[in-house]
């Protein structure tokens, strides 16, 4: 028996027993030698990294010291589990019949949103210990991947179920209702997460902008879709944490500030937009060449948005080179480092030039090839936009609010 002969089940169980298999080990290594396994490893390449990023400088335990940032090694892990959890989620989407394109990446963007937008909110302090630690990555990633996995289940289940359209939005109206209700009661009991609560009134609010999709599609006599379910759920999560952004910069402020930067928000967009406005006119310009059609599909401009904003925004708030008076900023990645002491803009146009390949290899040169794979590669395009995206927009809004 091989793998090619191996049926989905027991490539899940085979799986299964790999994965147990790996944490006894790591268990049986604890128990055996816990200096080196915990100490020298997990604390020290991963949980340790992850607590000196809470406490926002270097944490020794045991008298071994974890630094804030990656390693090579802990970049590898990550890289991965990332690969694993793509696949797993490609099979996933695959099983459930879910089409995996630019619609798609749209309902998956306020979940893309949530991470950085969380994250820049832990670099001011916000959230209080114990719930700090899952606003830090790698974690945040895990907690963002179960919600899109709650509202992708449920979107699935109410299309599998083919309800009428008006018992679907009362199911979606009960899922909300009992969400505003959760939160009243820890409001009520005084259960803080972070340094300024969300009041329920505005709570409520919130929530109702969420939903107004759901109305949207109710008022014109169209049915649910997983999209705009996954889409709604995402908005649910991420509006809270946007007005915790805009409360802070009109003023309201729970711990130290630089100042605010909004020209450096203007000026990393502004740049942004018009270095992929000038690829798409481009590719618009010589539409009949198929090389160039490609770079002007939605989902390829995303991932070419999502690493200029990473590679700019390094780049503007490390060197400020237009002398904005800027904090003093350090890069934690040891590759983009590496790139940026060579020659500073060197990260941004090695990161152009990585995704205009990378569009090229999928959508040109291996176009015939990846036809039936066409699922896969577009979740590999997502997943190459969250990588870029993410961090570039949680420097990009650490800047401008100063932190």
């Amino acid at each position: 028996m091989n793998l090619r002969t191996m049926t989905a089940q027991q490539k899940i169980t085979l799986s299964f027993v790999v994965f147990l298999g790996i944490i006894t080990v790591i268990i049986i290594g604890y128990l055996l030698a816990p200096t080196l396994i915990y100490d020298q490893w997990i604390w020290k390449y991963y949980w340790g990294p992850v607590v000196a990023d809470a406490s926002g400088h270097s944490i020794s335990y045991n008298g071994v010291t974890a630094s804030e940032g990656y390693t090579i090694l802990s970049e590898i892990t990550y890289g991965v589990i990332l690969v694993c959890a793509l696949f797993g989620l490609y099979k996933l989407l695959k099983k459930l019949e879910i089409k995996i394109d630019w619609y798609f990446c749209l309902a998956l963007f306020p979940y893309i949103l949530f991470g950085p937008v969380t994250r820049v909110l832990e670099d001011t302090n916000y959230f209080s210990e114990p719930v700090v630690y899952w606003f830090i990555s790698p974690l945040i990633y895990f907690q963002t991947t179960l919600y899109v996995l709650i509202f992708l289940f449920l979107g699935y289940y109410l299309q599998k179920k083919a309800f009428t359209r008006r018992k679907t939005l009362f199911i979606l109206l009960s899922v909300f209702f009992l969400i505003d209700i959760l939160y009243t009661i820890m409001w009520a009991f005084g259960i803080r997460y972070g340094a300024s609560i969300i009041e329920p009134g505005i709570f409520y609010v919130l929530s109702i902008l969420a939903f107004l999709p759901f109305l949207y599609r109710y008022i014109k006599k169209q049915m649910m879709t997983v999209n705009t379910i996954i889409f709604s759920g995402g908005l649910l999560i991420l509006l809270p944490c946007v007005f915790l952004i805009g409360r802070w910069m009109t003023g309201n402020q729970w711990s130290g500030t630089y100042g605010t930067y909004l020209n450096v928000f203007f000026l990393v967009i502004g740049l942004v937009a018009l270095i992929v406005f000038l690829v798409y006119l481009l590719a618009w310009i010589y539409r009949k060449h198929d090389t160039m059609r490609v770079y002007k599909n939605p989902l390829n401009l995303s991932m070419l948005a999502g690493h200029l904003i990473d590679g700019i925004t390094s780049y503007v708030s490390i060197y400020d080179p237009l002398s904005m008076g800027l904090p003093s900023y350090i890069e934690k990645h040891p590759a983009s480092n590496s790139l940026m002491e060579l020659w500073p803009p060197l990260f941004p146009i090695v990161k152009f030039l990585l995704i205009i390949m990378v569009i090229y290899v999928f959508d040109v040169a291996y176009k015939k090839e990846l036809t039936k794979y066409s699922r896969l590669v577009n979740l590999l395009k997502i997943g190459i936009f969250i990588l870029g995206v993410s961090p570039g927009l949680r420097d990009l809004l650490r800047v401008t609010m100063g932190v």
